[in-house]
């Protein structure tokens, strides 16, 4: 359970980071491309953060 918490922060981070920069860049974009962008480092970071932080079980 914790390594998914961990994931999920790790996530939401990187998704900020991500989208911050996007937003204080000067680049112009169009609201799709930045939604498009969000999404696809929402699923990059949730790869990352299930390879960093990986769900151990108990048996």
């Amino acid at each position: 359970m914790k390594g998914n918490i961990k994931s999920a922060v790790f996530t939401g981070a990187f998704v900020g980071i991500i989208t911050g920069f996007i937003e204080l860049s000067s680049f112009n974009l169009d609201v799709f491309i930045k939604i498009l962008i969000a999404g696809l480092s929402a699923l990059v970071g949730g790869m990352i953060g299930s390879k960093l932080f990986p769900n151990k079980k108990n048996t």
